[in-house]
């Protein structure tokens, strides 16, 4: 069962809008170096959903192979047509990923029974690998219910979700119904620690990406029985999370990746990029906020 810090790894882009596989390269060195716990492929964070399949081929092979076995890398599958996401499980499953993941089906509302029978062919395409139902119902207009996931792991088509979402009371319900085997994520980053508190076994997260080292003293200080020092880093989390928020979640932090040192572009048209005086102000902000404080791979 996989647990801990997960970045849901950015997928940086040259100046001419194409996949920087140097770049990303980088990045997984730089997360690896602050000793996350495995790394999430093309989910939000990743512009999936942005990115053509060739593209979503090549980060997910640059990167197992960059990793070279070190963590485990989670592959965010998921695409409007069922045939697109299955090609994409099994590229996963071939290119040497741990798991899959997806969204729901989105745009059309296909009901419960067309959300099983997408998961079922997706399982059936990923070949035995785990497969992740990623529950983030502000974006696809559908929210996992308790009765869903139990049904799912019960059939085996599911072993584990990432759950987007600030309703706690079904997230408790989905963990109580489907029982301890459930592998379970939190999704929203300022809500680590009390999505720890009630029951998940870590996290999957954008601002991970450059503050690793902030969301792993969190973890270990949670696990450690250290309520009070894990309270203290949520609550410098959640003020640098604020920051980011009012400018963007996806092309901030984006940017803040540059500051951190490990520059990874602009996010992809329709996202906006911020402008150069945007990026100064972000700048300020997030140094008032202790954000320097935690960049960078040292202890």
């Amino acid at each position: 069962m996989l647990s801990g810090i997960i970045p849901a790894l950015l997928t940086p882009l040259d100046a001419s809008d194409q996949v920087d596989t140097h770049s990303l390269c980088a990045l997984v060195a730089y997360l690896l170096a602050s000793k996350v716990d495995g790394l999430y492929l093309c989910g939000s964070t990743g512009e999936g959903i942005l990115l053509s399949e060739a593209e979503r081929r090549t980060v997910t092979e640059t990167v197992i192979q960059q990793v070279a076995g070190r963590v485990p890398v989670i592959v965010h599958i998921g695409a409007a047509a069922t045939p697109t996401a299955a090609r994409l499980a099994a590229h996963a499953r071939a290119a040497g990923a741990h798991a899959v993941a997806s969204i729901p089906p989105f745009y059309y509302s296909v009901g419960i029974a067309g959300v099983e029978l997408f998961y079922r062919q997706i399982c059936a395409a990923a070949g035995g690998l785990p497969c992740y139902f990623y529950n983030i119902p502000d974006a696809t207009q559908f929210s996992l219910t308790a009765g869903l996931a139990k049904s799912l792991y019960s059939q085996g088509v599911i072993q584990g979700c990432k759950y987007t979402s600030y309703d706690l009371l079904t997230l408790r319900a989905i963990i109580e119904d489907c029982g301890p085997g459930l592998n379970v994520f939190s999704g929203p980053d300022e809500m680590l620690l009390p999505f720890l508190v009630m029951g998940v076994h870590g996290g999957i997260g954008t601002t991970y990406n450059p503050l690793p080292r902030l969301y792993r003293r969190l973890y270990d200080a949670y696990r450690a029985g250290d309520l009070a020092g894990a309270q203290a880093l949520q609550y410098q989390a959640d003020r640098i999370i604020l920051v980011i928020a009012r400018y963007g979640v996806i092309p901030a932090t984006k940017a803040a990746m540059r500051l951190a040192g490990v520059p990874c572009g602009d996010p992809r048209p329709p996202l906006v990029r911020l402008t150069e005086e945007q990026v100064a102000q972000l700048t300020d902000e997030l140094a008032a906020v202790g954000f320097f404080d935690w960049v960078g791979t040292g202890r």
